[in-house]
């Protein structure tokens, strides 16, 4: 038996969210257990290319596929670091599908955020990393989605609230909830005029310091600021803190049955 693992993510151009996030993941599986084969491979198509005139080339998953059909791997375990279970991940289990004959047992990890109740054990994942107050306001910017899974968002600020955090708000750059969703809850509430900005993604690329810290009239800081709030921002994707990436580990040792 040959056992093999691939970590795949959406991706990004950006060097150091590479190396803190992305590059962190994968570091932190590699150690955890002797394979005879392990790859990471990137689902954008755009972020390859980008990548690639740049010199840096990372496997499509078909190309890590590929490899470890090579490499004679029987036992394959797929790490997904995707957020939500939409459009990304169900190609992902598309090109894994037409795989399958080729070995004798693949396992893929699910998405953080695969259930409702993954929000629920997110909360106080999120608590320990952020050491919320609640003297502040905090916004926490996501991605977004046309896919259905888009509702773990929703889900998302509906475990926050159960945990009593009414001041942390999740709101997305392209679906709801989004800014204006976040800006008329904290208006709703006692104004403390201080918000705290951080990024609800595995990796702190373009959207982060553009979408979110950029000074873009549309950015999430420049529309804050107009409407009077201080603003402070964070600019650490979720995958640079090692409470979050040990989701990964926990999911990887499941699907590898591994007891710790």
């Amino acid at each position: 038996m040959k056992t093999g693992t691939i970590v795949v993510s959406f991706g990004t151009s950006h060097a150091d969210a590479r190396q803190n996030s992305l590059r962190a993941i994968y570091q932190d599986i590699v150690q955890e257990k002797k394979e005879d084969f392990i790859d990471e491979a990137y689902t954008s198509g755009m972020i390859l290319d980008k990548l690639s005139k740049e010199g840096i080339e990372i496997d499509t998953v078909d190309q890590a596929l590929q490899k470890a059909v090579e490499k004679e791997v029987t036992d394959l375990f797929v790490v997904v670091t995707h957020m939500i279970p939409g459009i990304e991940y169900q190609k992902i289990l598309g090109i894994i599908d037409h795989y399958k004959d080729q070995f004798k047992n693949i396992k893929v990890t699910t998405p953080v955020l695969d259930k409702e109740e993954d929000c629920q054990s997110l909360v106080p994942v999120l608590k320990e990393m952020f050491s919320f107050e609640d003297s502040y306001e905090y916004i926490l910017m996501g991605h977004g989605s046309e896919d259905a899974a888009n509702i773990r968002y929703a889900q998302m600020n509906e475990a926050l609230k159960k945990a009593g955090l009414f001041y942390v708000r999740i709101a997305s750059v392209e679906a709801k909830p989004d800014l204006s969703d976040a800006m008329q809850h904290l208006e709703a509430m006692e104004q403390k005029k201080k918000v705290i900005l951080y990024p609800f993604m595995v990796v702190a690329g373009d959207h982060a310091k553009n979408d979110m810290a950029g000074d873009e009239e549309e950015s999430y800081a420049t529309m804050l600021k107009k409407a009077g709030y201080e603003v402070e921002i964070h600019i650490k994707g979720l995958g640079e803190y090692p409470q979050f990436r040990k989701i990964y580990l926990e999911k990887y040792r499941k699907i590898c049955d591994l007891s710790k």
